[in-house]
């Protein structure tokens, strides 16, 4: 949520609807609003302005929830005042805050196969055929981006002096399959996605292939041109929010770790640091006594430190700290040694059948947080460890 002090009015990112599947949440019928839209409010009344929808009869969990970024850019000449996003769906938003239409049209800043490009007279996405996975059909499409977004919650930064916005893109596939026989389920998570790809791995080969699948990166994009002008690529994904400064900079942290500062002009490493543990937040910029500091929230999180299963080893980290930066800084982290826990698989072995039972039970119900095959990525208790494992009794309890 963003005041808008120029036209005082509130703008809302909205979020997905459930289930997920079109044809089950409204029969297939209608735009569905105000999902995956941004909304403007009168910020004294809370009466409707306008709004702007970004993926109509949202179906992928391409939320707009997503950090809306103000400011005064010059396009074709002209001075507008626009609100940019950056949203799951991959294609990057310049909407005019006076009147919620688009001032310059959409183009992708990742890989996008749902949808072949925005209409310039409607605004609306041109979904391809293959992804209308919901309309009652047995295809499983398998989309880039996918739920886990383009770009999730972590905050983009913008720099006026570079005309650059800096997103944490990244690039990964999510599998759609329209789910014939749904049930609702109290309680539980309720979908209507039967997609066999977001099972997971079972192995240790085919987990390094589904790492292999994706990629992160600092998308340095231009919103009046609407393209991509530099990328530092990352493995995996999950990689935190970015800031942007006055001098040149831009920080991120990653799942690993490290905080590193990039030039702003053309992605250049210039500094790291390791901080023991995966800096997701993006870093804030202060002054106190006319020195400059830079200062991070440091402790694995996300929807990707929960359950994904492109993580490449649990990432066992201390509690979260604050870390706090300046020039010539001396202070250093004491030295931290993660702790080993060993598995625990149970001495008993159930039949193919049972255990096949037990694996689609728990994809259906155990997976969205402890991970595909339950392989953990660190930040929920990875259950191959667990101590009930080898107790009966604790297990049935």
């Amino acid at each position: 949520i963003v005041y808008d002090k120029d036209f005082d009015q509130i703008l809302i990112g909205v979020g997905n609807g459930s289930p997920w599947n079109y044809r089950i949440r409204s029969d297939g019928k209608g735009d569905n609003l105000f999902l995956s839209s941004i909304v403007a409010l009168d910020a004294d009344s809370g009466a409707y302005k306008w709004h702007y929808q970004e993926t109509p009869a949202e179906s992928w969990d391409f939320t707009a929830t997503q950090p809306i970024i103000l400011a005064d850019i010059a396009i074709d000449g002209e001075p507008r005042k626009v609100a940019m996003q950056a949203p799951k769906n991959g294609f990057f938003y310049v909407i005019d805050r006076s009147n919620g239409e688009l001032a310059t049209l959409p183009q992708p800043f990742v890989s996008v196969n749902w949808a072949r490009g925005i209409d310039p007279k409607t605004g609306r996405p041109i979904v391809n055929e293959e992804a209308k996975w919901s309309a009652g059909n047995d295809e499983n499409f398998v989309a880039r981006p996918g739920a886990y977004g383009a770009h999730s919650w972590h905050p983009m930064a913008y720099s006026p002096d570079t005309g650059l916005v800096y997103i944490p893109t990244q690039d990964h596939m999510f599998g759609y399959q329209d789910e014939p026989g749904f049930r609702y389920h109290l309680g539980d998570w309720n979908l209507g996605n039967a997609s066999p790809t977001n099972v997971g791995p079972a192995s240790v080969e085919e987990r390094q292939q589904a790492i292999d699948t994706v990629s992160a990166s600092i998308t340095a994009f231009d919103p009046v041109e609407q393209r991509t002008v530099w990328r530092v690529q990352h493995d995996g994904i999950g990689y935190g929010g970015i800031l942007a400064t006055g001098g040149n900079l831009i920080f991120q942290g990653e799942p690993n770790g490290m905080f590193s500062a990039y030039k702003a002009s053309d992605g250049k490493k210039l500094w790291s640091f390791d901080g023991q543990s995966g800096a997701i937040a993006a870093a804030a910029s202060y002054e106190i006594d006319g020195e400059q500091y830079v200062a991070v929230l440091a402790g694995f999180g996300g929807v990707v430190g929960i359950f994904s299963p492109y993580v490449k080893d649990p990432y066992v980290r201390p509690n979260g700290r604050l870390l706090v930066f300046k020039l010539d800084g001396t202070a250093s982290l004491p030295h931290y040694e993660p702790p080993v826990v060993p598995f625990n698989p149970p001495a008993e072995e159930a039949p193919s059948s049972q255990v096949s039972l037990g694996a689609g039970l728990y994809a259906g119900h155990c997976m969205r947080c402890h991970g595909a095959s339950a392989w953990s990525a660190g930040v929920i208790p990875d259950l191959r460890r667990s101590a009930i494992l080898s107790s009966p009794e604790a297990w049935e309890q």
